[in-house]
């Protein structure tokens, strides 16, 4: 028996939606993308559906996802940032690069980790003008922006790199892929089919079954998901040089 030399399909954002409305019962199983005048209308809410489903997975501790290398180019005696918008938030401590590494970003030398504070801290630093090698960094959440605060304020251009948790992709273009693994597709099209089961007021005894299948992939994807990295024990404690 030949094995295929080729991976598996990764499905387009329209092909898990349509999938989505045959586990619902709401197309036939012949039903195809484009196959008639409806689809359009079809696929424009099965793609804002799913964007609202996986921009929700951070709720389900699966934020982990979407996390980035993000580098914060600074400018010499400027101490605020407005980060860019696809960032959700920062995760922990930063590096400071120098200048004199350039361009590089992850072959450097000589770089200073950078602290989170709250609110409290940075409005009660005494001197916020104080210039120097930015060592504490405060994440001010404005609406939809996130504005970095650098203490102390750099003298130099250099730059930050932080881990950051990003957006994920849109799916409002329903020939890109979704930006999930593949092993997602389970969890795709059973929570895709309940939200349209739930949207088409079918039978709660119907759309529980599918309920029961989405919250059990979710189950499993959360148990191979799980970061595999050693954890971090940090103790902290306050004393008389804290800001």
């Amino acid at each position: 028996m030949a094995v295929s030399a080729t991976n598996s399909t990764l499905l387009t954002s329209d092909e898990y939606i349509l999938d989505g409305y045959k586990r619902a019962g709401l197309v036939p199983i012949e039903f195809d993308v484009g196959a008639d005048i409806s689809w359009n209308a079809k696929a424009a809410h099965g793609r804002r559906t799913l964007n609202r489903l996986v921009e929700g997975l951070s709720a389900e501790g699966l934020i982990v996802h979407f996390e980035v290398f993000e580098v914060v180019t600074l400018t010499a005696n400027d101490g605020y940032y407005t980060l860019d918008s696809d960032i959700l938030n920062l995760v922990d401590t930063g590096s400071y690069i120098p200048a004199f590494n350039a361009s590089e970003v992850e072959e450097t030398s000589s770089e200073t980790p950078i602290t989170p504070m709250s609110a409290h801290q940075w409005n009660q630093l005494v001197t916020k003008n104080h210039y120097g090698t930015p060592t504490r960094y405060f994440l001010h959440r404005n609406g939809s922006s996130l504005e970095l605060h650098l203490w102390p304020i750099p003298v130099e251009a250099g730059k930050i790199r932080f881990r950051a948790h990003r957006i994920p992709g849109s799916n409002s273009a329903g020939s890109d892929n979704v930006d999930l693994k593949r092993h997602w597709g389970t969890w795709i099209v059973n929570a895709l089919a309940y939200e349209f089961m739930a949207d088409s007021k079918l039978p709660l005894d119907e759309r529980v079954l599918v309920r029961s299948d989405r919250d059990a992939a979710l189950l499993k994807i959360k148990a191979y998901e799980t970061s595999n990295e050693p954890p971090d024990v940090v103790f902290c404690h306050s004393t008389p040089w804290s800001y």
